[in-house]
């Protein structure tokens, strides 16, 4: 299969960008988190995925967000 790819119009990559190259952290990390199920529910019921996992992703944002407000009033 990779012998049907053309490469010939692609250029190589030098020295100099492996020297500027680095490694970036994926924005989204993927763990389990034990949810009410009559709360999943909801979110799925009213928001189909994608979108209920984006929800409770805003969500919980929102509330780390109000906390850390919370927290930094008092220090």
């Amino acid at each position: 299969m990779s012998e049907a790819i053309d490469l010939s119009d692609i250029p190589e990559l030098g020295e100099e960008f492996f020297v500027k190259a680095r490694r970036i952290s994926p924005l989204v990390q993927k763990h389990t988190v034990l949810v009410d199920r009559e709360v999943y529910e909801w979110f799925k019921d009213t928001f189909p995925e994608p979108e209920s996992s984006k929800r409770i992703d805003q969500i919980l944002r929102v509330y780390m967000e109000r906390y850390r407000g919370r927290l930094a009033a008092l220090g």
